[in-house]
């Protein structure tokens, strides 16, 4: 830590942060456009002009490093004026179309040009009018928006390795255009539109789909791998809408893939709210009465998944179980959270920040300790044999080699595996409550209830619950006159 003086007022800051990172912690905010945490420095848009102390001319505070000692102003007229410039510039040919723009709310260009624009511009020529283009299997530009802050460039280059984009042409003229001959169709279409300060980049799924004023917000965890990525869900009357980055400085995440930022649907459409039996709705006091009765007269009991779940609702599961193998007098039941290749190697990358694992909860589960010795191959051989004769599928689909029919499962949508077990329990999906996963590096992150459940809707630690709620079931006897 170092002091320094922002507008004579003295501050400790962390002289390892960029200078617009070290002000903002302290309450000082410094506009910008061209800036990222995560990417190289330009300078580009001189948005972030400021002074400092003994230097005469005003400098970008993106490129300026932390000193011990140093003082910077950030609202003599100096800088109000030249913000305010360029400001101008930038708003030259962008056009005044914020009600019909996606990015209207949550806008960088919006937010500068009302703290740090001048309210009107001078400009009285025709605005440059180029076509919008799809240059994505998921993207589109529209260059009249487009500001040229390079950050889409940089991104691609940086962290996905390619070159898909690139500025082309000169002064007035320039634009950010496809350098190659194919769409982009990589992972990170929504990153890009993500990083796009203005809103010049959007992505097809989400256009028109809602306005940002709409949404309630909650911080999450993504699920769609083992990687753990900080988002904020938007939710509108009870649906997920969308996924956005929320960035962790001290974990240096920063951005958020297309697989787990679209892979949104499943929680809104087919979801799975009613019991059923070979396929076929039917009742919670039916079904449940009827998996007792399967659990009673099984001789060994598997089960199968929970890395979907959640920490919280994997340590009453394995509670629930534990009171309901004591309650069928120590009847063996074997649990292995691992169903897949890649929950038993070591982390493997996709990109950089996808891994194989498309589960978010496989440390968690592994930590908790429900796995077991001979592994999901050895679960399936003991099926197959009749040492087991009764499995419990969370959440996943029936692996090959199981018959349907011994199967048990709990799942949040009505899918292939819900239809063809024997019986079937519908379970809450993880953002339905509260809780936290662990991923692949051992770090435990908790998410908020970003969805309500429908009313009586149980997550699969309360299906359990009551499933050893009808085992110790009493039945009175029937007392009367005679």
């Amino acid at each position: 830590m170092v002091k320094i003086k922002i507008d004579g007022v003295e501050y400790e800051v962390d002289e390892k942060k960029n200078l617009i990172d070290a002000t903002k912690e302290v309450g000082v905010e410094i506009p910008y456009f061209c800036y990222h945490p995560a990417l190289s420095i330009v300078g580009m848009c001189r948005m972030c002009l400021i002074e400092i102390e003994g230097v005469p001319r005003l400098q970008a505070a993106c490129n300026t490093p932390v000193k011990e000692g140093m003082g910077i102003i950030t609202k003599s007229d100096r800088v109000i004026e030249a913000r305010a410039g360029t400001m101008e510039f930038l708003l030259a040919n962008h056009p005044l179309d914020c009600p019909v723009c996606d990015k209207a709310g949550e806008c960088r260009l919006q937010d500068n040009a009302f703290g740090s624009g001048s309210g009107h511009s001078r400009f009285e020529f025709d605005k440059r009018n180029i076509p919008q283009e799809e240059i994505g299997t998921n993207l589109i530009i529209n260059h009249n928006r487009c500001i040229v802050c390079y950050r889409c460039v940089r991104f691609e280059e940086e962290k996905v390795g390619q070159s898909n984009l690139g500025l082309f042409e000169r002064g007035n003229h320039s634009i950010i255009g496809l350098a190659k001959s194919e769409p982009i169709d990589h992972n990170y279409q929504g990153a890009l539109a993500d990083i796009c300060p203005v809103g010049a980049l959007l992505n097809n799924k989400t256009l028109f789909k809602s306005r940002v004023w709409w949404y309630k917000s909650h911080k999450s965890v993504c699920h769609g791998c083992s990687t753990g990525c900080n988002v904020t869900t938007n939710v509108r009357d009870n649906k997920m809408y969308r996924y956005m980055v929320r960035e962790n400085y001290d974990q240096g995440m920063f951005f958020l893939c297309d697989k787990g930022r679209f892979d949104l649907d499943w929680m809104n459409e087919n979801r799975l709210h009613s019991y059923l039996e070979a396929g076929n709705p039917s009742t919670s006091k039916e079904v449940i009465s009827k998996i007792v009765d399967r659990m009673k007269a099984a001789k060994s009991i598997a089960v199968l998944g929970g890395a979907h779940e959640s920490n919280e609702t994997l340590e009453s599961l394995k509670k629930g179980f534990e009171l309901v193998a004591r309650e069928l007098g120590g009847k063996s039941i074997q649990w292995e959270s691992r169903v897949t290749d890649a929950q038993n190697k070591e982390t493997e990358q996709v990109d950089f920040l996808l891994t194989k694992d498309n589960h978010p909860n496989t440390k968690g589960a592994v930590d908790l300790g429900i796995t077991s010795i001979s592994g999901m191959s050895g679960i399936v051989n003991a099926v197959k044999s009749g040492a087991i004769d009764l499995v419990f599928v969370l959440k996943e689909s029936i692996p090959e080699g199981i018959d349907p029919s011994k199967v048990i499962s709990f799942d949040t949508n009505l899918t292939e595996a819900a239809k063809n077990a024997s019986l079937a329990a519908p379970i809450q999906i993880f953002a339905e409550s509260a809780g936290s996963f662990t991923n692949k590096n051992g770090l435990k992150q908790n998410f908020e209830q970003s969805m309500n459940p429908i009313k009586g809707l149980l997550n699969s630690a309360g299906v359990v619950d009551l499933i050893f709620q009808k085992l110790t079931e009493k039945v009175e006897a029937s007392v009367g006159n005679r």
